[in-house]
């Protein structure tokens, strides 16, 4: 039997931020992944917004910020708009590279990891409190006694499920299939692509550039009506995507889940506290989670510690994000019921209505008045806007 202050499950960028900040205040902490090896497989476009960079505990080393971006040019309906500045910039990185220093900077704090650590059942008593974990390690079942269990585990949580919670990844995520790829012909290697049509039903499709000549390349979708797998054959057939590709070479797989709808209702249930995918704590409509993940991460860490040594309500970790992140997460809140309506739109005109939220060109007010204009109006508001950078 182990015993400790905080267990951290999940060794990603949540988890790792929640333990370094717990082990940092004090508390005896431990973080488990089930993988032998943290980072890997990757599962992500790999893309950080440089406007979250201020509200970050720490600072990226310039090592890990691989490939700059100086903005994003958004694809629908044969319109390109293009959106630069520093809201739309920032930086891709390698994630195994940026997952293995977050988790040294834990370590480093003097938080434990257990890595091929998978938990397997939770003793339960009373609202949600956690008195024991069970944990399949490749040495047999250990019994870990936490005070404070962190969830961070990601979109398909398995303290969710063993806390009784019925996760439905169809209605609450929405799934990418996605690829490295090198020898490639990038139009613009400093801009992020995000591409809207029906070869992503109801989401994206993007290419994340790496360098000059690589990229991570996929497409998503929350809408299962047909196979992905011909949804990202479309994709890449596209005149604009196939002569950027034609010589290309797939490196890695990186498919995966992506949270897309609302999360959990409560980030906290008796001594457990929510983090990163697990409470959806991304921005839409770029499901942007990376950094959003290590700030909250971060916050749970310290209400924990807080909560053991202080004696400070775990309750507090709501305000503590509110406080911090709050505004962001709201407008992100507001997008999702229309973005989810428009990825249905019966027509192309959906595609059109999109593009003008994403590129940040029409306001969530604005679209229900324009949901009543035709397509060709629509595309003259978008071509007019891009030719005199006009806002409607």
């Amino acid at each position: 039997m182990i015993e400790c202050d905080v267990l951290v499950v999940g060794a990603g960028p949540a988890g790792s931020s929640a333990a370094r900040a717990a082990a940092l205040s004090g508390a005896k902490t431990i973080f488990i992944d089930k993988k032998r090896e943290v980072g890997v497989p990757v599962q992500c476009a790999e893309g950080i917004g440089e406007y979250l960079f201020p509200y970050l505990p720490f600072k990226i080393p310039k090592h890990l910020q691989v490939w700059k971006i100086d903005g994003i040019s958004f694809w629908a309906e044969d319109i390109t708009i293009e959106r630069t500045g520093s809201n739309w910039s920032g930086y891709s990185i390698n994630r195994d590279e940026f997952d293995k220093w977050l988790a040294d900077k834990a370590t480093n704090a003097g938080a434990k990891l257990m890595l091929e650590t998978e938990l397997i059942d939770l003793e339960v008593k009373g609202d949600y409190n956690v008195t024991k974990a069970i944990v399949k390690t490749p040495k047999g079942n250990k019994e870990i006694v936490p005070k404070v269990v962190i969830a961070a585990d990601g979109v398909d949580s398995t303290v969710l499920k063993l806390l009784g919670f019925n996760l439905d990844l169809e209605k609450n995520a929405g799934y990418v299939i996605g690829f490295k790829m090198k020898n490639l012909k990038l139009e613009k290697p400093n801009h992020y692509q995000i591409y809207l049509g029906d070869f992503a039903p109801g989401a994206y499709a993007y290419i994340f550039p790496k360098s000059n000549t690589s990229a991570n390349i996929g497409v998503g979708a929350i809408f299962f009506e047909k196979r992905l797998e011909e949804c990202y054959e479309e994709f890449v057939n596209l005149p604009l995507i196939k002569k950027q590709i034609a010589r290309g070479t797939i490196v890695e797989d990186r498919s995966g889940w992506a949270p897309i709808r609302y999360g959990i209702d409560k980030l906290n249930y008796g001594n457990v506290l929510l983090t990163g995918d697990v409470a959806n704590q991304n921005f839409k409509p770029f499901i942007e989670g990376i950094l959003p993940a290590i700030i909250c991460g971060d916050l749970a860490g310290v209400v924990s510690s807080n909560f053991i040594l202080k004696g400070e309500p775990l309750s507090n970790y709501t305000t503590y994000m509110e406080n911090k992140l709050g505004n962001f997460f709201t407008e992100s809140d507001r997008l999702i019921d229309t973005l989810y309506w428009l990825g249905k739109f019966p027509d192309k005109r959906g595609h059109l209505l999109r593009l003008g939220i994403f590129s940040n060109i029409f306001s969530l007010e604005q679209i229900h008045n324009l949901v009543n204009e035709d397509y060709t109006s629509l595309k003259s508001y978008l071509n007019d806007w891009d030719h005199n950078r006009k806002q409607f």
